[in-house]
């Protein structure tokens, strides 16, 4: 049977302590839990701000709306913790187990997290709002409608997560890996994105407005019906790459590497955009026909057939090559 801690008298006094220090009373004491092993306990809803819980064991503890702002965590364990709602606002993380947690809801903006792992992590419209992270593994966590909104996020790994609806507007995205993961409806306008990996992620429906993209691969994505209008995506890869009915209004795609891209039906690109990208013989191009676009075709405007209702397979990118 799994060991589950209580809230003991002396804990309690020291929780006491604790909200008498932040009240500023001269009986008071800063709560220090560095090192404990406090696994499975109940903390919901406590004041917890500025606590010292260097290295402590919170595994399967229930801290559901606790107010944790300015907390210090480096290197504690909160595998399977429940953290729903609770306040981690400006909270020091470094070395964090968050694996399989449930943190829906909770507040993370302003903080600063360095090599923490959210594997499996339940993470819906949970605020990273301004937050720093780095070197951090989002691997298989479900981050629907989180919001990233002017986010630091450098050399991170969102592999096979779900971003359906996450909110990534304003971020600077630097080195992350976001490979097979999927996100309809995810919007990372006005952001900046450098030398990412999005290799056969799923973001059909996503918002790249005013995006500027700095290198990195979108090969054999689908990104059917995204929005890429006055983005910048110069030298980037969309190899194999489904974009059926995108829009790309005004954008600068200079160098961008469509050979093998299905552009069937995309909208808003000009003669002009087209002549400066890499097109192949394997290239769809928007008015549906196959091979490398010449300048004058009209192939850059979309027929009237590319609007028809399609299946599945024609906004999934083939395996073939991958």
């Amino acid at each position: 049977m799994e060991q589950v801690a209580t809230v003991t008298r002396e804990l309690a006094r020291a929780l006491d302590a604790h909200r008498a220090w932040l009240e500023g009373q001269a009986d008071g004491a800063r709560l220090d839990l560095s090192g404990a092993s406090l696994r499975g306990i109940d903390l919901h809803g406590r004041e917890l701000r500025g606590a010292l819980m260097r290295a402590t064991c919170l595994a399967g503890a229930n801290l559901e709306g606790a107010i944790m702002t300015g907390t210090v965590l480096n290197g504690t364990d909160l595998r399977e913790a429940r953290l729903a709602e609770a306040d981690l606002t400006g909270a020091e993380m470094k070395d964090i187990n968050f694996d399989r947690a449930d943190l829906s809801r909770a507040n993370f903006s302003e903080t600063s997290l360095a090599t923490c792992t959210f594997q499996g992590t339940n993470l819906p419209a949970t605020r990273f709002l301004d937050a720093r992270i780095n070197q951090c593994n989002f691997g298989k966590a479900i981050l629907k409608a989180t919001v990233l909104q002017h986010a630091r996020l450098f050399d991170c790994d969102f592999c096979d997560a779900n971003l359906e609806g996450g909110l990534f507007n304003h971020a600077r995205v630097r080195i992350c890996r976001f490979k097979e993961a999927r996100g309809e409806g995810a919007v990372f306008s006005y952001a900046v994105v450098e030398n990412s990996d999005f290799r056969k992620a799923q973001l059909i429906k996503s918002k790249f407005v005013k995006t500027n993209v700095v290198g990195g691969t979108f090969a054999w994505a689908a990104l059917a019906h995204c929005d890429f209008r006055e983005s910048t995506v110069r030298g980037t890869e969309f190899n194999a790459a489904v974009l059926y009915g995108s829009r790309f209004g005004s954008a600068v795609l200079a160098g961008a590497d469509f050979r093998g891209a299905n552009l069937a039906g995309a909208r808003e690109l000009t003669s002009h955009q087209m002549a400066k990208v890499w097109t192949g013989q394997d290239t769809i191009l928007p008015s549906g026909q196959r091979g490398v676009y010449l300048k004058g075709s009209g192939a850059e405007r979309p027929a009237p057939s590319n609007f028809s209702c399609r299946s599945d397979a024609d906004v999934q990118p083939s395996d073939a090559g991958a």
